[in-house]
Order: structure tokens, then sequence, then C-alpha cells
């Protein structure tokens, strides 16, 4: 069993405002001071947790030498602004990622409509986008302020407590997601790519890529090939399964996809078979991210002629 104590790394566990109540982010000790890997999200609860941890581990703010985020997602971006104005440390992200705050978390009005019109198009009713579209604009205050972000890429080798890291892109939860890898140890710092109870949220989202359940999928592939004794989650605990995992992921969108095939092939509006795969007891925090995923899928399917896709009136229809 690999003691992540004697490596010196360390699990913050970051309390979240959701049903997914909690992120898992790492700190991890060296010779030269601490390096933190993503940062939870900029509320209290989250900023209390960091400081107790910090004194606990009689950490002072300059004793932090470096922040890295996986992806740019508000639980592991969130704070990452507010840390590095406590630390003074140099925030890393990968370049497709950063990119995608400015897209996401700077966006314009225009930007808002993009989206607001994506949901719309695919069937859900004008009201309950105003809520969706509402939650989003309600999550751009708990992502500030901005850090400033410096680029890591694929391949590249990053300090990490006293040991380099091999970063390694893995998109699919987000374009831009990256796990760091200790090939030495066998450990990877999966983020949100390898979860030991839950599946990866893979969504469709405008100006992102136009199919991240490829994309995942390759990843998870490129996982599989990776000496991984144990991997450090962002949520859940860690695991040391990760082929039977990624046995586990991929069945899973087989099957999901098979499902979404069945659904839509006698016609049928992406929220209409978002509501047949999910249910209709969401909460506007689980519907987005149904939404978003169902057109994952979808895109997915289309795109390997299992399904077409028409425009009736104003909403996109999918059918066999």
């Amino acid at each position: 069993m690999i003691n992540l104590a004697e490596l010196g790394i360390y699990k913050v566990r970051l309390p979240l405002p959701f049903k997914l109540d909690h992120v898992n982010c790492y700190a991890i000790r060296g010779g030269q001071g601490w390096c933190i890997v993503d940062a939870g999200l900029n509320y209290g609860p989250a900023r209390e947790a960091w400081l107790d941890f910090m004194k606990s581990q009689g950490i002072k703010p300059g004793d932090v030498t470096g922040i890295y985020l996986t992806h740019y997602h508000p639980d592991h971006y969130g704070a990452a602004g507010w840390l590095q104005e406590l630390t003074g440390a140099p925030v890393y992200m990968s370049s497709l990622d950063a990119a995608m705050v400015t897209k996401v978390w700077m966006r314009s009005r225009q930007d808002r409509e993009v989206i607001g019109s994506m949901f719309r198009e695919n069937g859900v009713p004008a009201e309950l986008t105003e809520l969706i579209m509402a939650g989003l604009d309600e999550m751009l205050a708990l992502v500030r302020p901005h850090p400033r972000l410096t680029v890591v890429d694929d391949g590249q080798e990053v300090g990490l407590g006293d040991y380099r890291w091999q970063v390694v892109l893995t998109p699919g939860h987000s374009d831009g997601h990256i796990c760091f890898y200790l090939e030495g140890h066998g450990l990877l710092l999966s983020g949100d790519h390898l979860l030991p109870g839950i599946s990866s949220n893979i969504s469709l989202w405008p100006y992102a890529h136009p199919d991240p359940l490829d994309n995942f999928l390759t990843s998870l592939e490129k996982s599989a090939g990776l000496n991984i004794q144990m991997a450090l989650p962002a949520h859940g605990e860690c695991f040391s399964n990760v082929r039977e995992r990624v046995g586990e992921l991929q069945l899973h969108h087989r099957e999901r996809l098979q499902l979404v095939k069945r659904v839509a092939a006698g016609g049928a509006t992406a929220y209409q078979v978002c509501r047949k795969v999910f249910g209709d007891r969401l909460s506007l925090h689980e519907i987005r991210f149904a939404m978003t995923e169902t057109l994952a899928h979808l895109v997915y399917l289309k795109k390997r002629g299992e399904l077409q896709v028409r425009k009736s009136g104003d909403v996109y229809i999918y059918a066999a």
C-alpha cells in the first residue's frame, strides 16, 4: 500500500453547496515548500477549510510555491484567485482550459445568449432555461477573483513536492482536463477524469469540443495504458483498481449510448430524451448537467450515423 504521507501528499476535503457535497484538493509538501492541486469553490466554508488546514500543518502563505488546476470547472478553479492573492503563488492550468476560463467565466452577454439558445433549441422550456441560466450567473461570484494563469501542457514535467510529475492531458470532462502522474510510484492525481463511485459528467457546451464523449473514451484508453497503482480523485476515496474502473466507465457509456439511441429512435428532442434517461426529479443544478450530458451522447451517435437530426420549428429533433 502506498503511504501518501511519506510522499508528503495530503488530501484536503473541501465542502461544496451541492448534492455532490465535497471536492478533494491535494497539498503536497516538499523541501522547497508546498504545492496545491485544485483550489475548491470560492465561498466561506471552503476558504475556512483551507485556512484550518494551513494552520494545522504550520503552513505560512509564503510557503506555497505553486497552485495546479486539473480543469476550469468552478469547484476546482473557483478559489484559485483567492489562494493566489493569499500566497502570491503562480497558478498553472492547461492552455485549453485557460481559454475556457475566458470564454465561460469572463463571458459577455452575447455568450450567455448562445448558451441559453442551446438549451431552448434542444427543447428545454423557456422558463426553465432562464432558471438554469440564472443558476449559471450565480456561479460567477464563486470563481472570482480570477488568478493570473501560467500554462502547462501534455507531457510537461512539474515539481510537486520533492518529485517530478508528468502532466497528462485527459480531455472529456473538460477539453483541457489534466492529470498529474508520478510514474515511479504509480500515482495519478486524477481530478474528475477518474472517479471511484460516480461517472464523470461528459457535457456538450458551446465553444467547446464538438464530440466530448469521444474525447473521454479516448482518454480512458490512455489511462489504461499507464502503470497506475493508485488514483487520487477529486471526489470520493483513493482507489487502486484503476484498470477495472476504466472498464466499468467504458461499459457505462456503451449502455448509456444504447439507451439514448432507443429513447430517441422514434423522434425526440434532447430534453425529452434527458427526462426519459434521468427522470423528472432533478434539481436545477442536476438538470443542467443531465441536459448537456444527454447532448454529448446524442452528438456522439449522430456523428457515427446512428441517429439523424433535423430542425422542426425552433427545436432540433433526433431520430433513428
